[in-house]
């Protein structure tokens, strides 16, 4: 009986037990397999959700940091010309963005308003402050003296597409600094650039508040190299399910606190991913801005097409705190 059994042993395994066991360690092996890749794959999702977040928050920081600065804000009426921005009569001016660079058609300007910088720009060590200024130069004169310039900041939403750019829309920040080069005494001025405080104000630029001629000598460039990417993968197409953008609340039952208006202003296909709210009281006081900013996560690695339901929504308010001919409100 003992020989029989080991005899038996020493056969080792038949071929349907052989087939048996690779069968089990493949579906073993399979179903490891697939639970690794999705976790991977799951991984790989919330990176790139937090990613988009993070992102979000980075061009919030840039528009916060800007507007908490800002001595004057244009709503959406000052874009196209009217409200506070219109002429004396009530007739509407020419709008502000036709004195803006224009960069086609899918490159909107959404939210534009002045800051006061100081000088020399980002502490850039290519400008050379001025020392020794002779008394003719009074644009040296003024930069040793005050050190500081407005300088026109303008937000456009991106929805171009391009192979460079893989979210469906972009976040571009514009500057129109006064100061292309500043060596000593050996100074240029930007293209485009028109002293808010000189024959023009803030409502009037860059016409002539006496005259309303075009103090404008030159466009601005439209390069695309001045105008940065701030943040990708903004929510672009706004004509796609997407969460409800908040209403600009209307206050005006109050005179005192005035009026959100909403920038840019509502028409036939406004867009909802990205725009503010400017508490309109006039320019001798400071405003406060509501902005919203929205994003969408397509074409981020591991997302799918039920992942872009997810789109992170960022909302601020921010008090503006210039100060260049303000009046105390009671």
């Amino acid at each position: 009986m003992k020989w029989r059994q080991w005899r038996r042993a020493a056969q080792g395994f038949t071929i349907i037990e052989i087939l048996i066991s690779l069968l089990i360690g493949s579906v073993i092996t399979v179903s490891l397999g697939a639970i690794l890749i999705d976790m991977i794959e799951t991984e790989s999702r919330e990176a790139s959700l937090n990613e988009v977040r993070q992102e979000l928050q980075s061009a919030m920081n840039f528009i916060i940091a800007d507007l908490s600065q800002a001595t004057f804000v244009y709503d959406g009426n000052c874009l196209q010309g009217s409200g506070l921005c219109a002429n004396s009569n009530g007739s509407a001016r020419t709008p502000i963005t036709s004195y803006l660079p224009n960069f086609g058609a899918n490159i909107r300007p959404i939210l534009a308003m002045w800051i006061l910088e100081h000088l020399p720009y980002d502490n850039n060590p290519a400008f050379v402050m001025p020392t020794n200024c002779p008394p003719e130069n009074a644009t040296c004169l003024r930069i040793q003296n005050s050190r500081r310039s407005y300088t026109l900041v303008v937000y456009y939403l991106d929805t171009n597409t391009s192979s460079e750019w893989q979210g469906a829309a972009r976040l571009r920040r514009y500057q129109l600094r006064q100061y292309a080069t500043i060596n000593g005494t050996n100074i240029t001025q930007t293209p485009g650039y028109v002293d808010p405080t000189e024959n023009t104000n803030f409502v009037a630029w860059p016409l002539n508040i006496n005259t309303g001629a075009n103090l404008q000598a030159t466009s601005p460039s439209n390069d695309l190299s001045n105008l940065p990417v701030v943040a990708d993968f903004i929510d672009g197409n706004w004509s796609e399910v997407a969460p409800t953008p908040i209403a600009c609340q209307d206050e005006v039952t109050n005179p005192r606190i005035g009026a959100y208006v909403r920038t840019p202003l509502e028409t036939t296909t406004p867009p909802n991913s990205f725009y503010g709210c400017v508490l309109s009281r006039g320019s001798n006081f400071n405003t406060a801005t509501f902005v919203y900013l929205r994003a969408n996560p397509r074409g981020k690695p591991a997302i799918r097409p039920q992942d872009e339901a997810v789109r992170p929504v960022l909302t601020t308010t921010v008090l503006s705190r210039g100060v260049h001919q303000k009046v105390p409100s009671n």
